[in-house]
């Protein structure tokens, strides 16, 4: 009985190991396995990200290796709010409903989807003023610390907060 029970807890550890480990991917992996965006959540018209906040994405993703993916929604002249910057493309997509609630609450958007935590933050400039939205993505498997990842998105929207004078900055060269 004894060595049954040990193989049995054997197999179980092993089982847990390799499902953990699937649960973690590489940005490459996170990027490939996002949804088709349809045409109609595009603006045809805004197709290149913004130089600056592009500049302020590839930054925090240099510096935050445990975030996958992140991106900037905030809205251009001329155009609706969208996702200006990122590391998975989809420049021009149109901000939807979760993304407008937490530009116009300040409230972060959290949420659990399979084996990743989002963490959508109001993006402000240096006087406060929130100027966007930041999506903050990482890996996630039940029983990981959701305060620490809260936590590392907040420092990753102050680190910007600290470079962008006003919302006319992210735009620029």
């Amino acid at each position: 009985m004894k060595k049954t029970t040990s193989m049995l807890c054997a197999v179980l550890l092993i089982f847990v190991y390799t499902t953990s480990l699937k649960a973690q991917q590489t940005r490459a992996q996170a990027v490939a396995g996002m949804r088709k965006v349809q045409p109609k959540e595009m603006d045809p018209t805004y197709t290149k990200p913004a130089p600056f906040a592009q500049k302020l994405v590839n930054e925090a993703l240099a510096t935050h290796p445990e975030v996958i993916l992140i991106a900037i929604h905030a809205q251009p002249p001329g155009h609706k709010n969208l996702i200006v910057a990122s590391n998975f493309g989809r420049i021009g997509k149109i901000g939807d409903e979760d993304d407008m609630r937490c530009i116009r609450t300040g409230k972060s958007n959290l949420e659990v989807n399979g084996n990743h935590f989002e963490d959508e933050l109001a993006l402000k400039d240096q006087s406060g003023r929130t100027v966007g939205a930041l999506g903050v993505v990482f890996n996630y498997k039940p029983g990981d610390d959701k305060t620490a990842l809260i936590k590392i998105a907040d420092k990753i929207g102050d680190e910007m907060k600290a470079q962008i004078p006003t919302q006319s900055a992210l735009f620029s060269r």
